[in-house]
């Protein structure tokens, strides 16, 4: 029989990196601020379609959606945050506690960049989504997804979030909007 043996530390063969480096970054909304306006952009293009609804809602310049960043990071500077990959941003994700209810997390945004989707990027924001709401005393968190974006959909379902509720034409957002809920 041959020996079948052998020694790694022998191997003449180059080094290899398997894994990428992911890391997540405390957003700074003053000095993000592109960054977080082309993710909102982005965010909104996936949900709606388009552009329009974001500039409606947070002004053409996208200053209103700086500022609903620094709304989240003033109550905690953990409930927005980037995903970078090898230094590359590929995700973010901006959290809430309910007003109404300090047990009640709420997930406001949630995006990976179009070129990352399907490969783990969302997996890994939701878990920061729910640990972060988790540390900061929620036991459940709520979020909202447009009745078109089926691939969403199919991504919150398949992490566990359930439907509680939907909105139907009471919102600008093409097919209203659908209520997600998970306990922490």
């Amino acid at each position: 029989m041959p020996d079948l043996t052998y020694d790694l530390a022998m191997s003449d063969a180059p080094p290899y990196r398997y894994a990428k480096q992911l890391s997540f970054r405390k957003v700074r909304p003053a000095s993000d601020a592109k960054m977080l306006i082309a993710f909102g952009r982005a965010l909104y293009r996936a949900s709606t379609g388009g552009c329009e609804a974001f500039a409606r809602e947070f002004g053409a310049s996208g200053a209103g959606f700086i500022g609903s960043i620094e709304n989240c990071v003033a109550r905690n500077p953990d409930f927005a945050a980037f995903l970078d990959e090898d230094q590359h941003t590929v995700g973010f994700v901006a959290l809430g506690v309910s007003p109404r209810d300090d047990e009640l997390g709420r997930v406001h945004h949630f995006v990976v960049t179009s070129s990352h989707r399907g490969q783990g990027f969302g997996g890994l924001l939701d878990d920061y989504a729910r640990g972060t709401l988790r540390a900061a005393g929620c036991s459940r968190a709520i979020l909202n997804v447009t009745a078109h974006n089926e691939r969403a959909i199919r991504f919150y379902e398949a992490q566990g979030w359930r439907l509680q509720s939907t909105q139907d034409g009471a919102t600008e957002k093409p097919g209203g909007l659908r209520w997600y809920e998970v306990a922490l």
